[in-house]
C-alpha cells in the first residue's frame, strides 16, 4: 500500500470529494506525416475544409447541449471554439502548410496548432496560457473528423460502484462536459488554472476540483483512494481513516450549511442588519430554470433573456406569437405573484442572428443590436410585444428594453406597445392596465442622461457587463484586453452612482444585474449607493441573501464614500477586499 501523501495545487471549485482515482491522460499526438503528390494538394485542402465544417457543427451541437443544461455563459465557451473553425486566421495557416509543405491535413493541423499553443503558453498572462488548451481542444475535434481517434480516454469499467476522482494531465472543456456526473465526484489536473474553461465548468457543475499540481501523474496511480479539498487546494493520496473521516465531517457540515442557507432564502423578505428591505431576484434564460428560481428562494425573476427562445430554435425563423406567449405565460404564472422582468430581444452584436442585419458588421458590438435591431425589424418586435401582453394576465410581468441610449427610444417603444395592446384587446384577450416598462442602463449615454430617462420609465436596470465594456472601450470577449475590463474602475463607479441618484430623485426602482450583483464586495458598494434590488444566477442567491443580512446600510454607505475617494481600479479592489475580510471577521457570509 502506498504511504499517505498530500499534494498542493490551485483550488478552483470548493467542496470535498472522496473517491478512487481514474487516470484520464491525453493521448500523445500520433498524426502520421505523409508527403503529397502535386495533384493531391487541392483534394486534401477540400478534405480539410469538410472536416472543419463537420467539427464546427459538432462543437455547436455541444454548445446547444451545454446551454440547455448549464446556460448561455458556459455555452459561450463552445461557441468561441466553433468560431476558430470559421476563422481564416486559424484555418488559413493550416491550408497554406498543406499546400506549401505538401503534407496531409492531420500533420498540418498538429504542427500549426502546436506552434500556436506554444506561443500562447509562452505569454506571461495566465489567461492567454489557458487559451492554448482551448486551441488543443479544437484541434482534437478537428483531427477526429479527419479520421483520427478521440484525444482522450476514460476507463471506469474496473471501478463499478465506486465514487470516482478523475486524475488528468489536463482537462479540456470538451472533456469536462462529457464527465459522467453521476459517478465523478471530483477532479484534479497537472495543468490549468482558476480561469481555465474546464475550471469554470467544474464550478458550474459543483464538482470539487484542484488544478496545477506538479508531477501529479507520477504520484497518483489508477485506483488510489483520493480526497480532494477544493476549498484549500489540497489532494490527499491514500489518506488515513482519520483524514477521510475529517473531510467527510467537513463535507457534511458544508452540506448542512448550504441546506440552511437555502431554507433561510425561502424564508421571505431579506433585510439588512439595520432593517433595510432588499430584493434578490434571479437571471434566467430557459424555462427549465424556473425550478431553480423556486428552489433557491429568488424573489422573482430580475432578467429573463427572451432571445434564447429564438437562439434555441432550429432554423432562422422566429417563434410565433403563440409560441412566445406560451413560454412567457409559463414563467409568469408559475412564479406569480413574484415579479418577472422579461427583456425584449437583445440580438445582434455577437449574439447570433447576423442574417437579421443583412450584412456583416465591422464592429457589431457598436452596431445594430438590442432595441436598435428591434426597431429595424418592426414586425419581429411587434410580434414579441403582442406575445408579452397576451401572456401578462394572471401574473406580474415587467418589460425591460435593452441597449437604450436615450429618451426617444423609450417613447418609441411606448408607441409600439400601445399599438400592440390595441391588437391584442381586439382579439378579446385581457391585458392588465399597468404593465411596468423599464430601461436597461448599459450604454454610457443612458447612464449620463439617467435623470432624463428615469421619469419616462417605471424602473431602471443596470446591465453592468455591457456598461463596463462601453465605458472603458474594452471588448470583454477579446482576451488581448481582458485585463482592462475592471468593474471597480472609478469611471464605472461614477456612472453607476449617477444612475442611482437619478433613480432616487425620480423615486423609481433600480436593480443591478450581471456579475457585479453576485460579488459581495460590490454588493456592499451598491447598497451604500442606495440600490435595494439585485439579480443574479439562481444558485448564488442564498449566499448573497445571507451576506446582506449581516451588513448594515450605514456600513455600506461608509464603504461607498471611502471607495469614491480612491483613484484607481486596483485601489478600489484592494479596499473592498479588506472591507470584505473585516465583514467576514464580524460574522457576515462572504462566500459567493
Amino acid at each position: 500500500m502506498k504511504r499517505p501523501l498530500s499534494l498542493t495545487g490551485i483550488p478552483v471549485s470548493p467542496g470535498v470529494a472522496v473517491g478512487r482515482a481514474v487516470l484520464w491522460v491525453s493521448r500523445e499526438d500520433s498524426s502520421p506525416k505523409r508527403t503529397l503528390e502535386p495533384e493531391e494538394i487541392e483534394p486534401e485542402i477540400e478534405r480539410f475544409r469538410r472536416a472543419s465544417e463537420a467539427a464546427a457543427e459538432e462543437i455547436e451541437s455541444t454548445a446547444r447541449h451545454v446551454k440547455e443544461h448549464l446556460g448561455s455563459e458556459y455555452a459561450g465557451i463552445f461557441h468561441a471554439h466553433a468560431l476558430f473553425l470559421k476563422d481564416r486566421t486559424f484555418l488559413g495557416p493550416i491550408e497554406r502548410r498543406i499546400a506549401h509543405e505538401k503534407v496531409n491535413a492531420e500533420w498540418a493541423v498538429s504542427e500549426t496548432t502546436a506552434d500556436l499553443m506554444a506561443r500562447f503558453r509562452s505569454l506571461p498572462d495566465e489567461n492567454f496560457a489557458h487559451r492554448a488548451d482551448d486551441i488543443g481542444d479544437v484541434a482534437g475535434v478537428l483531427k477526429k473528423h479527419l479520421g483520427g481517434e478521440e484525444n482522450s480516454r476514460l476507463r471506469m469499467e474496473d471501478l463499478e460502484g465506486e465514487a470516482i476522482v478523475l486524475v488528468a494531465d489536463e482537462l479540456t472543456p470538451s472533456d469536462a462536459v462529457r464527465i459522467p456526473r453521476d459517478r465523478v465526484v471530483g477532479f484534479v489536473t497537472e495543468r490549468g488554472g482558476r480561469t481555465s474553461h474546464a475550471a469554470i465548468l467544474a464550478r458550474s457543475f459543483g464538482i470539487p476540483a484542484v488544478v496545477g499540481i506538479p508531477h501529479l501523474l507520477t504520484e497518483v496511480g489508477e485506483g488510489d483512494r483520493v480526497v480532494v479539498d477544493g476549498r484549500d487546494g489540497i489532494v490527499w493520496r491514500e489518506p488515513s481513516e482519520e483524514v477521510i473521516e475529517f473531510f467527510r465531517d467537513r463535507r457534511n457540515q458544508e452540506a448542512r450549511h448550504e441546506r440552511s442557507l437555502k431554507e433561510r432564502s425561502l424564508g421571505g423578505i431579506t433585510r439588512t442588519r439595520d432593517g433595510a428591505e432588499v430584493t434578490v431576484r434571479a437571471n434566467i434564460e430557459l424555462l427549465s430554470e424556473i425550478d431553480d428560481v423556486i428552489e433557491y428562494g429568488a424573489d422573482g425573476v430580475g432578467l429573463f433573456r427572451s432571445e434564447f427562445l429564438y437562439l434555441s430554435k432550429e432554423g432562422t425563423e422566429f417563434p410565433s406569437e403563440e409560441e412566445q406567449a406560451a413560454a412567457y405565460r409559463q414563467v409568469i404564472q408559475r412564479l406569480a405573484p413574484r415579479p418577472v422582468v422579461i427583456r425584449t430581444y437583445d440580438l445582434g452584436g455577437k449574439k447570433g442572428a447576423r442574417h437579421l442585419i443583412g450584412s456583416d458588421e465591422l464592429n457589431p458590438v457598436l452596431g445594430l443590436r438590442g432595441v436598435r435591431l428591434c426597431f429595424a425589424r418592426p414586425e419581429m418586435f411587434s410580434t414579441q410585444l403582442r406575445a408579452l401582453l397576451a401572456s401578462a394576465a394572471g401574473g406580474n410581468l415587467r418589460i425591460l428594453v435593452p441597449m437604450v441610449s436615450g429618451v426617444e427610444e423609450i417613447r418609441r417603444v411606448r408607441t409600439l406597445l400601445k399599438a400592440a395592446r390595441e391588437d391584442v384587446l381586439e382579439r378579446g384577450i385581457a391585458v392588465p392596465d399597468d404593465i411596468p416598462l423599464g430601461a436597461m442602463i448599459e450604454v454610457p449615454s443612458a447612464a449620463v442622461t439617467a435623470d432624463l430617462l428615469a421619469p419616462e420609465v417605471d424602473f431602471l436596470s443596470l446591465g453592468t457587463n455591457d456598461l463596463i465594456q462601453y465605458t472603458l472601450a474594452v471588448d470583454r470577449a477579446n482576451e488581448t484586453v481582458a485585463d482592462l475590463f475592471r468593474p471597480t474602475h472609478p469611471a464605472v463607479l461614477r456612472l453607476i452612482a449617477r444612475v442611482a441618484e437619478a433613480a432616487r430623485i425620480a423615486k423609481k426602482p433600480l436593480a443591478v444585474c450581471g456579475e457585479m450583483a453576485a460579488d459581495p464586495a460590490l454588493v456592499v458598494l451598491f447598497l451604500g449607493l442606495g440600490v435595494r434590488e439585485f439579480s443574479m444566477g439562481p444558485r448564488t442567491i442564498p449566499v448573497i441573501k445571507e451576506f446582506l443580512r449581516g451588513v448594515s446600510t450605514q456600513e455600506a454607505e461608509r464603504v461607498a464614500r471611502a471607495a469614491f475617494s480612491l483613484s484607481t481600479a486596483d485601489e478600489v479592489s484592494a479596499f473592498l477586499a479588506q472591507e470584505l475580510r473585516d465583514l467576514a471577521r464580524n460574522g457576515a457570509e462572504v462566500r459567493a
